[in-house]
C-alpha cells in the first residue's frame, strides 16, 4: 500500500489516508518554540516508486490567556502639548494600516469632543494600541448626534515639504557645497570631476555633482584644510605664492600653509576663506564674475562678495556616513522637535534610533531643494525596510527608527481560519535597469534566482522590462538600481480576512493557496472593523515572485 512517512523535529511519524478528505493525516508534535520549521516528507506509491519532498510548518507560540471584549477606545491627544483631551468609545469604526496608498480611516462617535485638525489618536482594542493616528477632519451633519472623524496615518504629521540641504552659520567638521555670496547659484567645483594633481577649482552652476562637494576638516592648530570629496585633494595655494591672482588648485596632501585656511564669519553672515599662510590674501572669485568656468584665485582682502561665501550643508551625506534612519530622526528634530519656530515644535516627541543602516543613495523626490518628508518615509519603508513604532513612555510620545525585517508567518488559507480569500497575479516586472550619471552609464539585470549581476550575457537572466533612470554621481548608480529592481511589485493582488488575529504591516508571509501553491509576499495593508475577522492586503510584492515567471516561461 501507499506509505508516507514524515521527519520532524528528529522524529518519524507515519501518515494515514484519510478516503474522506483524500489527504494523508498525522499529528506531529509541536515544539516549544514558535517560529517556523521544516519537515521532510517521504512517499512510496504501491509500484515502490518513492518521492520526497519538504514543506514548511509554522508553530505558534503559546499566547498567555486575556480577556477580550470587542469595546474599542479612542483616545485624543492635543497636537500642541500632547495632553489627553479625551477617551471615548467608539462602535462604528474602519481603520486603515496603508502607508502605501496612505487610506483614510473613519471614525463615527455619537459623542462631542473636543478634537481638531492635527490632533494625534491612539485606537486601544483590548488594552492594546491597533492604531495610531492624526484628526484630518471632522464631519457633523446638519446638527444630528453623530460626528464622523477622518483620520490618517500617524506619520502623516511629517507631511510637510523640509529643506534638503541648509546653510550654516557655524563650521563643523562635515561636507559641504560652497556658494559664491555673488550669485548662490554657482558654487566651487573641481574642473571636470579631475582627481588629478593640479586640477583646476573653478565656479560653476550648482550641479550636485562630487565635484563640488568638500570635506572642511580642522587641524589641531584651528585652521581648516578643504578637501574635495571626489578626488579627496585638497584646495591648495599655487606654489604658495601669495599675491593677488594666485590660482587656487586642488592637490595632495602637502602637510603647510599653501593648503591650511582660516574660515571666518563676517558680520553679514557670509564666510570669508583666509589663507594661513599668509592672512592678508582670502580665497576669491577672479574679477568678480560669476560666469561658469571663472577660475577662483587668492586677492588681497577685502570687503566684496567676491570674497564671501555660502557654506551649505549635505544632509544626504548623513545617509553614506551615519545611516538612512539617522537622516530621518535629524530631519524630524530640526523641522518638527527644534525648529528655529518654538510655536510650531512638537517637544513632547522622542525620536530614538535602533538602526543604522548606510546607503549610496540620495533623497529621490527632492525638488528645488525641498522633499516632502512623509513620502520620502514611505519610500524608506517599502525600499529598505525602515518601520516607525509608536508608543508612550514618561508623558512623550516615543518614535523608534529601526531596520526591522519581521519573521515570516505561513498563511494556509485551507487550514487556518481564512475567508474572503482573492488573488490576482501581474508578471509585469523590471528585470534591467539603466542609469545614466554625469560621467558614465551603468546596467544592472535581474537573474532568475533573484540575484542581480552587470553581466548581460548571463544566461540566467529574468525576463522583463527595462527602466531607465538618473543620478548625477556614479558612485550613486548601483544603489539606484538596486532600488529600482527592489521595488518590483505586483499590484495590491491577494486579499484575505483572517479570524480575531492581527499581524502587523510589513510581516513577510509564505501563504498557501487553494490550490497548494505557496507564494513569498508580506502585509502591505490592513482593515479593522467591528467584526471578528481582520482583512489583510498582500501588495507590492517584491522580487520573490520570479518562480512563477520562471513556471510560466516552462509552460510556453
Amino acid at each position: 500500500m501507499n506509505e508516507m512517512t514524515i521527519s520532524f523535529n528528529g522524529q518519524n511519524y507515519t501518515a494515514k489516508y484519510n478516503e474522506q478528505t483524500g489527504y494523508y493525516e498525522v499529528n506531529i508534535n509541536a515544539l516549544e518554540t514558535g517560529g517556523i520549521y521544516t519537515a521532510d516528507i517521504e512517499f512510496t506509491d504501491l509500484l515502490g516508486q518513492s518521492y520526497k519532498d519538504t514543506q514548511v510548518i509554522q508553530v505558534f507560540a503559546k499566547e498567555k490567556i486575556k480577556i477580550e471584549t470587542n469595546k474599542v477606545f479612542m483616545w485624543i491627544f492635543d497636537y500642541k502639548d500632547f495632553a489627553v483631551k479625551d477617551i471615548v468609545e467608539i462602535a462604528d469604526y474602519e481603520i486603515n494600516i496603508d502607508e502605501e496608498t496612505n487610506a483614510n480611516s473613519t471614525i463615527k462617535l455619537l459623542k462631542k469632543t473636543t478634537a481638531k485638525a492635527r490632533d494625534i489618536v491612539a485606537m486601544k482594542k483590548n488594552n492594546s494600541v491597533v492604531y495610531w493616528g492624526i484628526v484630518d477632519n471632522i464631519q457633523n451633519e446638519d446638527g444630528k448626534r453623530l460626528y464622523e472623524y477622518t483620520l490618517k496615518y500617524i506619520t502623516n504629521m511629517f507631511d510637510e515639504k523640509v529643506a534638503l540641504a541648509r546653510n550654516v552659520t557655524e563650521i563643523e567638521e562635515r561636507t559641504y557645497v560652497i556658494k559664491s555670496a555673488l550669485d548662490a547659484t554657482k558654487v566651487l567645483d573641481v574642473m571636470g570631476q579631475s582627481t588629478e594633481n593640479e586640477g583646476n577649482v573653478q565656479i560653476w552652476g550648482n550641479n550636485d555633482t562630487v565635484a563640488q562637494k568638500f570635506n572642511v576638516i580642522k587641524q589641531s592648530d584651528g585652521t581648516y584644510k578643504i578637501q574635495n570629496t571626489n578626488s579627496e585633494k585638497y584646495l591648495t595655494v599655487q606654489a604658495g605664492n601669495y599675491q593677488n591672482s594666485t590660482n587656487i588648485f586642488q592637490y595632495s596632501n602637502l602637510g603647510n600653509d599653501q593648503q591650511k585656511f582660516e574660515i571666518i564669519r563676517a558680520s553679514d553672515g557670509y564666510f570669508r576663506i583666509r589663507c594661513a599662510g599668509n592672512s592678508n590674501y582670502s580665497i576669491d572669485v577672479a574679477g568678480g564674475n560669476v560666469a561658469e568656468g571663472t577660475n577662483v584665485q587668492i586677492y588681497n582682502n577685502n570687503t566684496t562678495l567676491a570674497q564671501k561665501w555660502i557654506f551649505q550643508k549635505l544632509e544626504e551625506e548623513i545617509i553614506r556616513n551615519e545611516g538612512i534612519e539617522d537622516f530621518i530622526a535629524k530631519a524630524i528634530e530640526d523641522n518638527f522637535v527644534n525648529s528655529e519656530d518654538t510655536l510650531t515644535n512638537r517637544q513632547y516627541l522622542d525620536i530614538r534610533v535602533k538602526t543604522h543602516t548606510k546607503l549610496q543613495t540620495t533623497v529621490s523626490n527632492a525638488e528645488d531643494n525641498l522633499y516632502n518628508l512623509h513620502t520620502w518615509m514611505s519610500n524608506c519603508t517599502q525600499l529598505y525596510n525602515i518601520k516607525f513604532t509608536f508608543y508612550i513612555e514618561n508623558k512623550k510620545l516615543v518614535m523608534e527608527i529601526e531596520n526591522k525585517s519581521l519573521d515570516k508567518e505561513l498563511i494556509d488559507v485551507n487550514a487556518q481560519p481564512i475567508s474572503s480569500y482573492t488573488e490576482v497575479f501581474d508578471t509585469d516586472i523590471v528585470s534591467k535597469v539603466e542609469v545614466s550619471t554625469n560621467t558614465h552609464t551603468y546596467y544592472l539585470y535581474l537573474l532568475n534566482d533573484r540575484t542581480t549581476t552587470t553581466d548581460a550575457t548571463n544566461e540566467n537572466r529574468a525576463e522583463g522590462r527595462t527602466e531607465r533612470v538618473f543620478t548625477a554621481n556614479y558612485e550613486d548608480a548601483e544603489q539606484k538600481a538596486l532600488d529600482q529592481i527592489t521595488a518590483n511589485r505586483y499590484n495590491h493582488n491577494i486579499t484575505f480576512k483572517y479570524f480575531n488575529r492581527y499581524i502587523e504591516v510589513g510581516t513577510p508571509i509564505a501563504i498557501k493557496t487553494k490550490e497548494s501553491l505557496i507564494y513569498d509576499t508580506y502585509i502591505s495593508a490592513i482593515k479593522i472593523t467591528q467584526e471578528k475577522f481582520v482583512e489583510y492586503t498582500c501588495g507590492n510584492i517584491r522580487t520573490k515572485l520570479i518562480d512563477k515567471l520562471k513556471k510560466e516561461r516552462r509552460n510556453k
